[in-house]
């Protein structure tokens, strides 16, 4: 159901199925956007110096969230470094300027998946969104779930999201 110029993303939130103990709660209204991660020049270089006025212009226009990482931002495609310094950048962008922040932590092997996930606990970001392992995909509904039950247990105060755009899935 997308027209040239909508997409609908699917955020399950998961949060409350996976912890027992008592979590943030998420509302959020308005217009996420999906951000991109700007590089230096020849460099190639994450260029975090762009983050802050690139968040006064979102809000200027309206925009109420965004999310960081994702794959509009490259997320997958870059270190653990980069994502964390990513995140921060943004994270102080978003208190700054009234933002909520959406962070996608996953694409990557396990253990980078959780230390992103602690990482953005540590933030205090407003949600953490996690796609499933890329090359060694679930097989199952149940094993997809265990995954992101494991993955959430790493940020247990965060509201967690699966992180799910079904025209890209088989």
């Amino acid at each position: 159901l997308c027209s040239s110029n909508t997409v609908y993303f699917s955020f399950v939130w998961l949060s409350q199925y996976f912890s027992g103990a008592a979590m943030k709660q998420f509302t959020f209204k308005g217009l996420m956007a999906p951000v991109f991660t700007a590089y230096h020049g020849s460099s190639q270089q994450v260029n975090c110096e762009i983050v802050d006025p690139y968040a006064k212009l979102l809000k200027s226009k309206g925009v109420a969230a965004v999310l960081v990482n994702g794959t509009t931002g490259e997320g997958m495609l870059q270190t653990v470094q980069e994502r964390k310094q990513v995140t921060e950048a943004w994270s102080a962008a978003c208190s700054k300027h009234g933002l909520v922040l959406m962070v996608q932590i996953g694409g990557a092997p396990y253990p980078d998946v959780v230390e992103l996930a602690r990482h953005a606990e540590g933030l205090a970001v407003d949600g953490v969104l996690c796609l499933p392992e890329l090359y060694f995909k679930p097989k199952s509904p149940e094993k997809l779930t265990e995954y992101l039950r494991n993955v959430a247990s790493h940020c247990p105060e965060t509201p967690f999201f699966y992180y799910h755009i079904p025209m890209f899935t088989d």
